[in-house]
């Protein structure tokens, strides 16, 4: 099956193309961003985690705790897993990534990060009183945390990333409303004066109870503490606190706790890492892992979006405009072109050089086809008068038949006619053999040499050339080629035949026959009257006689040099006739090899 195009405009065969141009250099454009912007995130991102790794030292247990009770080591290790949450915030910016810290201690202990935290005291504050570290992640799975989150975001400060309770006489001047409002926190206690939160609840001064939110977690030994200071904290709120912003930012986080588990179990190595390391300044050794979650292509898609569709905004208005600028540029002067070859005649001096070039074979051709139609229209009046006068002939003296006259006048007539009608027969003979040789019909080549055929021909003239005084010279080298020989036998006899014709009593005829290169050249010259130039290159056309009147004294029907013409052209070869001193000559040229 064939597929056909449907036929557009030029302009528009243009301007897709070139848009699409446009397109291309602007994704290789953005590409080209598109890498540099990524290597420098990428180098923020390792910037970061170096910040962190090199911060470590604050975060170790020094030498002061080397003999401490377990349970003031515990408290210390719950204080640091709430200083290194706010600390896995680094990533937060670049597309909402997520990271994890875990640190072992010289004791094996791992303390790791949270994606939700807090703290809290029975007192005005945690001078006053015991802190207590609360512990989400162990009681909440992903819609826990977004509820979570949810509940802190309505009421958290502008100031910060969670929510806060202070009593009305601790002294602070904060954002944070302080009144006799207290929360009530329900969980599972763990070493260091940690709760795994169950149950936290906000009641207000007038008796009010409000849920946070309350938790399915198992554990025996629950307690229940009424805390006046409270601090509330979730990762997911770092980054605002659209839905769709803290689904992700969930998403991430637990990727990253996953990696740092698969990490800490050897299983597999988390995305940073930095594992035995000693630190400078005390003998303990300690271990500290870093995972994080961070797609930087979308982070880069994310931070750069406006440029993008700024840029590509740009580049298509500028594409658009530049390839319909440049698309007219193009398709103005062939839409010219096109409009003056339906009028008939083109501009050859255009601003495109190949259309100018394509004006000039247009204008050629159609000065052709114009030459061809005159000519054909001349053929037609010049077939039209050699028929009508034998037709009138015919006419009359058939019509001079049917009257009564005597038998010799009869025989006289009927003389007539058939002397018409055998140039009538003659002439539509010509006529025929000319439309054969023009169509290249009929042609059979054989080995002829051509010096023999052409004294074959004009052995013959011997007697007529002796009657009107004419001298013949014959200069012929011996030459063969592949022909018709009857074609080639006629064509010299038609030039013969002219000669003859032309050429004054006494006057003198030459013909020439010899090899030039790989062609063969035969030259009939006459002496006689020269022929106008206006008429030497319409000579070879089909009833073309110098003599307007056509009259049969002057010439035969016109069609021998046509004849002529038409035998050499089918053999691939040229003919023409040029006046040379007192007379004129005819030349064929032939090509040897066929």
């Amino acid at each position: 099956m064939v597929w056909k195009t449907r036929p557009r405009r030029l302009r528009w065969r243009l301007l897709v193309p070139m848009a699409a141009a446009f397109l291309a250099l602007w994704l290789g454009t953005m590409a080209l961003f598109t890498n540099t912007a990524k290597q420098e995130l990428q180098r923020t991102v390792d910037i970061r985690y170096s910040e962190i790794l090199e911060g470590a030292d604050f975060y170790r247990q020094d030498d002061l705790l080397r003999d401490a009770a377990q349970e003031e080591r515990a408290e210390s290790r719950n204080n640091i897993s709430n200083l290194l949450s706010r600390e896995a915030l680094a990533l937060i910016d670049i597309a909402g990534s997520g990271m994890a810290i875990g640190i072992r201690d010289e004791k094996g202990v791992i303390t790791r990060t949270q994606i939700a935290w807090g703290s809290g005291s029975e007192g005005d504050y945690y001078g006053e009183s015991q802190r207590w570290f609360l512990k989400f992640d162990d009681a909440l799975d992903g819609q826990g945390h977004l509820e979570l989150a949810r509940w802190i975001a309505a009421r958290r400060t502008a100031s910060d990333i969670g929510f806060e309770l202070l009593p009305a006489d601790s002294g602070f001047s904060t954002l944070v409303p302080m009144d006799d409002t207290y929360a009530r926190v329900t969980g599972i206690q763990r070493p260091g004066y940690a709760i795994v939160v169950q149950k936290l609840e906000i009641i207000r001064p007038d008796g009010t109870v409000e849920a946070a939110f309350e938790t399915d977690f198992p554990g025996e030994n629950s307690i229940t503490i009424e805390m006046r200071y409270l601090w509330v904290q979730s990762a997911l709120l770092a980054n605002g606190s659209e839905e769709k912003q803290m689904a992700r930012l969930l998403a991430n986080f637990q990727e990253a706790h996953a990696i740092l588990d698969r990490n800490i179990s050897g299983e597999n190595p988390a995305v940073r890492t930095e594992g035995g390391r000693i630190w400078v300044g005390g003998p303990v050794r300690t271990q500290m892992w870093i995972a994080g979650q961070c797609d930087v292509d979308a982070a880069v898609w994310e931070q750069e979006r406006d440029f993008y569709l700024r840029t590509l905004i740009f580049t298509a208005l500028v594409g658009v405009a530049l390839s319909w600028y440049l698309s007219r540029k193009v398709t103005r002067p062939v839409e010219n072109l096109s409009r003056e070859t339906r009028e008939g005649r083109c501009r050859e001096d255009g601003p495109v050089r190949e259309l100018n070039a394509l004006a000039v074979s247009f204008n050629a051709a159609q000065d052709q086809l114009a030459g061809q139609l005159e000519r054909e229209r001349e053929f037609t009046r010049a077939a039209a008068h050699e028929l009508k006068t034998p037709l009138a002939v015919l006419r009359a003296h058939g019509e001079a038949l049917r009257e009564d006259i005597d038998a010799q006048k009869r025989e006289q007539y009927l003389d007539v006619i058939l002397d018409e009608c055998d140039r009538m027969s003659a002439l539509v003979g010509s006529l025929l053999e000319l439309s054969r040789l023009e169509t290249g019909a009929g042609l059979r080549r054989e080995e002829v040499e051509l010096s023999g055929l052409v004294r074959a021909v004009w052995d013959p003239l011997a007697l007529p050339l002796e009657r009107k005084g004419v001298s013949l010279t014959l200069e012929l080298e011996e030459v063969r080629l592949a022909g018709d020989r009857e074609r080639l036998r006629e064509a010299a006899g038609n030039l013969a035949s002219n000669a003859l014709r032309h050429c004054p009593p006494g006057g003198a005829i030459r013909v020439t026959l010899k090899r030039e290169g790989d062609r063969a050249v035969l030259a009939v010259y006459n002496d006689g009257e020269p022929i106008p130039a206006a008429d030497l290159s319409h000579l070879f056309q089909p009833f073309y006689r110098g003599d307007k009147s056509r009259s049969r004294d002057s010439g035969g029907t016109g069609l021998g040099l046509a004849i002529v013409q038409a035998a050499v052209r089918a053999h691939g070869g040229e003919c023409g006739a040029e006046n040379t001193g007192s007379g004129v000559t005819f030349r064929l040229t032939l090509p040897l090899d066929g």
